[in-house]
């Protein structure tokens, strides 16, 4: 392997390792938004994918309450799938990489919800982490897939 091969491997884990640090970051400062600031970024989100599923002839009665567990679930399954991307990086035997991506995304989740605490009008629902790490666990399955396949095909 050349040198500007080796320096490349030793640097996509290190990327990688920065990209879902930097994500987590975002998820616990999106907690540290006081419940007035989530409402106004919940209702946006709302009425967007309401305009957006009317303009596609869709009539789905959403609430403020089903978006905000949605993103829940889907900012944890980015992570999900990030975690598990980062610990690939590092060791390409998925299996093991599920107990280092389950604790990255179980301990994101709970600090996620002690941050809320502390953010005015925002409290910890112990649901949340459950819908959070319910989102990672699918994320990370995702990831698996993906990679399962890639690998199906490359070696056919």
């Amino acid at each position: 392997m050349s040198k500007n091969m080796s320096e490349k491997h030793h640097i996509y884990p290190v990327v990688m390792l920065i990209i879902t640090a930097l994500y987590i970051c975002f998820i616990w400062w999106h907690s540290t938004l006081n419940a007035d600031q989530s409402t106004i970024e919940s209702t946006g989100v709302l009425l967007a994918v309401q305009n957006f599923l009317k303009a596609v002839g869709l009539n789905a009665h959403l609430t403020d309450y089903i978006i905000r567990k949605s993103a829940h679930f889907c900012e944890f399954a980015l992570l999900g799938c990030l975690s598990m991307w980062t610990s690939y990086s590092h060791n390409k035997k998925i299996i093991k990489n599920l107990m280092p991506c389950g604790f990255v995304c179980l301990s994101t989740a709970v600090a996620d919800e002690l941050i809320q605490i502390a953010s005015k009008g925002r409290s910890a629902e112990v649901l949340d982490v459950a819908l959070d790490f319910s989102g990672a666990l699918s994320g990370a399955l995702f990831f698996i897939v993906i990679i399962s396949i890639i690998k199906l095909v490359k070696y056919r």
